[in-house]
C-alpha cells in the first residue's frame, strides 16, 4: 500500500513541476511512510512519484520499478494477491525479474499484454506505467474501486497530473479549482461525490473498473474494462448445499491469498456474519498462528457490537482489542478527519473506522475485513425487503391501500417507510420526486439547472440496474456504486491516514460473479439476507452470531446532532458557510435542523450540510 503521483506534459515538460512534486510527496507520506523516489522519463516528458510502504519484498520491492531496459516504468498503489501465479507464468515465458515483489508482474505482464493485463489481475490496485516507445501513460483503478486515483488536465489538455489523493493535486500549479455544482448537488443526495465527477470542475477521478491513457500521438482516453453486471441467463443452478461447500470453498482462497504478506496481518472483529466469516477463515488456514482482531465498543447498548466481537475471538483465541469510542473522542479528531478526507464526505463512520485503524496500526501493518460481504450475499436490509414486498407491492390494489393510508398517517414512525415503498411505482422508487425538490431547494435559483444536472445523473446510473428485477438491481446497483463510491472511500482513508493496509476477501471478481448468480430464494431465509454465507459459516459459530440481524457500524449521529456536534452545526447554517453562500440557501437546512431538536431524526441530511459547509466553504464557485 503506498501513495502514488505523477505528471505527464508533452508540451512544456516536468522539470517545471518538481516543486510540486516535493509537496506532492509530503502530502502523500502517510500512504507510504517507508519511502520515496521521483523519476523522471519520457525524455523529461513524464515523472513518475511513490511513497512507500512495505508490505511485501521489504527490501527490494522500492519503486517507481522498470524493465530491463528500462523502457518500462511503473509505480504501485495497492496489491497484487495473485502475484505468485503471474511471475509463475511470466518467467515460463522468459521474463526476468529483479525483487520479489508483487509491483514488478505489472511491468512484465504489461510487456506480454499490453492494457488487456488487467484482465489477469486479482487485487486492490490504482497504478500509473509508462511506456517509453510508445510515448504513452496508462493509468488503471482495481475493479471495486479500493484504491482512489485523481488526476486534471495540464497545459491546456496535452498531458494530465495525477495523484492517489485530491490533496496531492491542490498545489498544483494552475488547477481549476472552482465548485462543481451538479457533484454538489449529488453529494446532498447520496452523501458522497459519484466519479467520475468531484466537488472541483478541473479535478476528475478514475471509475472502479476504469483505465485511462495519454501520450503524444492522440488524446486522453478512458474506459471501463469491467464493471458488476448481472446476467439472467437462466444457467442450471447448483443445488443449495452444493452452492454452501462453493462459497466455503472460494471464500477460504480469497483469504488465502489475501494473507501473503511479509508484515503481520489482523482482522476487523464486529461479531456480525462477515467479518465472523474471514476471522475464522484466517483461523482454519493457520491453525496455529497469533493474529490480532479488533472491534470497536460504544457506551450506547443498542449499537455497541463489542460483546458478540468478543465471543468470536474467544473461540479463535485472538489477540483481541476492543477500541472503545466515545463522544470525546469524535471531538477530538472532527476537524481534522473532514479536511483529510478532501472531497465532502458524510458517511459519520468514518470517524470510529479511523480510530479502529489507529489503533490496529500499533500492531500491524495489513488487516482484514468483511467488507463488500453485503454486495455478495444480499445484506442490505432494503435488499430482504425488495424480495419479500415487491410482488405485493406491484399489485395496483395494494399500492393505492398505502398511499391512502400514507396520506392519512401524519405523524413520522417507522412504518411511514413501508408505505412510501408499498405505494411507490418502479418509476418513483427509481426517481423520487420529493428527494429531489428537497435537494434542489438547497440551491439558490440561478443554480437550479446546474444541481439538476447532478441528479438526473444519479438518475440515468439507478436506471441502468432497473433492467433487472428486485432484489437483483439492488445487488448490481450497491457494487456499483455505494461500495466504490462510500464504503471503499470510507475505509482507504480511514486505514491510509494511520498507515494501515485494508484487504477485503469479498471483493474478489469470480466470488461476486458466482455469489449473484445463484438463485434468489438461496440469498433469503427466516426474514434475513445473506443466508448462505451464514449456512457456510463453520459449525462452531453460536446461534446468536449465526442469526444476528445486520445493524451496520453505525455511531449514535443523532444524538451527537443534538449534544456534542450542535455548536458545530449551528455554525454551519450561520457564520461558516463562506463562498458557498453564493450557491446554497441555509433556510431549508435551518428548518431540518429545528425539526431534529425537537424530535425528529433528520441526521444524514444535517450531517452532509455539516461536512459541505467545513470542506467547501473557502472554495471559489465562478
Amino acid at each position: 500500500m503506498c501513495g502514488i503521483y505523477g505528471v505527464y506534459d508533452s508540451a512544456g515538460g516536468v522539470a517545471q513541476y518538481r516543486q510540486w512534486s516535493e509537496e506532492a510527496s509530503r502530502l502523500l507520506s502517510h500512504r507510504g511512510p517507508d519511502g520515496r523516489a521521483c523519476l523522471s522519463c519520457m525524455g523529461g516528458s513524464c515523472l513518475l512519484g511513490h511513497t512507500r510502504l512495505a508490505i511485501i519484498d521489504l527490501d527490494g520491492g522500492a519503486q517507481p520499478i522498470g524493465n530491463e531496459d528500462e523502457t518500462i516504468w511503473v509505480i504501485l498503489n495497492g496489491e497484487i494477491y495473485n502475484y505468485i501465479e503471474i511471475r509463475h507464468d511470466l518467467l515460463a515465458k522468459g521474463h526476468r525479474f529483479r525483487t520479489h515483489s508483487d509491483t514488478e508482474v505489472l511491468v512484465h505482464l504489461y510487456e506480454e499484454k499490453g492494457h488487456l493485463m488487467l484482465d489477469d489481475l486479482d487485487g486492490m490496485f490504482a497504478f500509473a506505467i509508462v511506456d517509453q516507445k510508445k510515448e504513452q501513460l496508462f493509468l488503471a483503478r482495481d475493479r471495486f474501486g479500493e484504491k482512489p486515483l485523481y488526476y486534471a488536465p495540464v497545459n491546456e489538455g496535452r498531458g494530465l497530473v495525477f495523484a492517489s489523493e485530491m490533496k496531492a493535486l491542490f498545489p498544483f500549479p494552475g488547477l481549476d479549482s472552482h465548485l462543481d455544482v451538479p457533484a454538489i448537488a449529488q453529494f446532498l443526495a447520496v452523501g458522497y461525490v459519484p466519479a467520475p465527477r468531484t466537488h472541483f470542475r478541473g479535478v476528475r477521478k478514475l471509475m472502479a473498473g476504469e483505465a485511462l491513457s495519454v501520450g503524444r500521438d492522440g488524446g486522453l482516453l478512458t474506459w471501463r474494462y469491467w464493471q458488476p453486471r448481472i446476467e439472467l441467463i437462466g444457467t442450471k443452478a447448483p443445488s443449495r448445499q452444493d452452492a454452501v461447500e462453493s462459497v466455503r470453498a472460494r471464500v477460504l482462497e480469497s483469504v488465502r491469498l489475501r494473507l501473503r504478506s511479509d508484515v503481520p496481518i489482523g482482522a476487523f472483529l464486529s461479531g456480525g456474519v462477515d467479518s465472523t466469516c474471514i476471522a475464522a477463515a484466517i483461523r482454519e488456514l493457520a491453525p496455529s498462528a497469533k493474529f490480532s482482531t479488533f472491534c470497536a465498543a460504544f457506551d450506547d447498548q443498542q449499537l455497541d457490537e463489542s460483546p458478540y466481537a468478543r465471543l468470536v475471538a474467544q473461540h479463535l483465541e485472538t489477540d483481541h482489542h476492543e477500541v472503545h469510542f466515545s463522544p470525546g473522542d469524535l471531538l477530538a479528531i472532527f476537524d481534522e478527519l473532514i479536511d483529510y478526507y478532501d472531497e465532502p464526505f458524510g458517511d459519520v463512520s468514518m470517524f470510529p473506522t479511523f480510530a479502529v485503524c489507529r489503533a490496529a496500526r500499533q500492531v500491524c501493518k495489513v488487516m482484514l475485513s468483511g467488507d463488500g460481504g453485503d454486495e455478495c450475499f444480499g445484506g442490505y436490509t432494503q435488499m430482504f425487503a425488495y424480495h419479500r414486498w415487491h410482488g405485493v407491492r406491484r399489485t395496483g390494489l395494494a399500492r393505492a391501500a398505502a398511499k391512502r393510508l400514507r396520506h392519512l398517517w401524519r405523524r413520522e414512525w417507522r412504518g411511514v417507510g413501508w408505505l412510501n415503498f408499498l405505494s411507490k411505482s418502479d418509476w418513483e422508487l427509481v426517481h423520487p420526486p420529493e428527494r429531489r425538490n428537497t435537494i434542489t431547494s438547497y440551491f439558490l435559483p440561478e443554480h437550479h439547472n446546474a444541481a439538476e444536472i447532478g441528479l438526473e445523473e444519479l438518475e440515468a446510473r439507478a436506471l441502468e440496474h432497473a433492467r433487472l428485477p428486485y432484489p437483483l438491481s439492488a445487488f448490481e446497483g450497491t457494487a456499483s456504486s455505494y461500495l466504490p463510491e462510500q464504503i471503499m472511500v470510507k475505509v482507504d482513508r480511514a486505514s491510509m491516514r494511520a498507515s494501515l493496509e485494508c484487504r477485503a476477501p469479498f471483493l474478489n471478481p469470480e466470488l461476486m460473479n458466482f455469489a449473484t448468480s445463484l438463485p434468489v430464494e438461496y440469498h433469503f431465509k427466516a426474514g434475513m439476507g445473506k443466508a448462505i454465507l451464514r449456512d457456510a459459516l463453520p459449525a462452531w459459530v453460536p446461534p446468536e452470531i449465526r442469526g444476528r440481524q445486520k445493524r451496520g457500524f453505525t455511531p449514535p449521529l443523532c444524538q451527537w446532532l443534538r449534544g456534542e456536534l450542535k455548536t458545530e452545526m449551528e455554525k454551519s447554517l450561520d457564520g461558516n458557510l463562506g463562498g458557498l453562500r453564493s450557491l446554497l440557501n441555509p433556510s431549508p437546512a435551518r428548518e431540518l435542523f429545528r425539526q431534529h431538536l425537537a424530535g425528529f431524526d433528520h441526521s444524514n441530511a444535517l450531517f452532509r450540510w455539516l461536512v459541505l459547509s467545513r470542506r467547501c466553504g473557502e472554495a471559489v464557485l465562478n
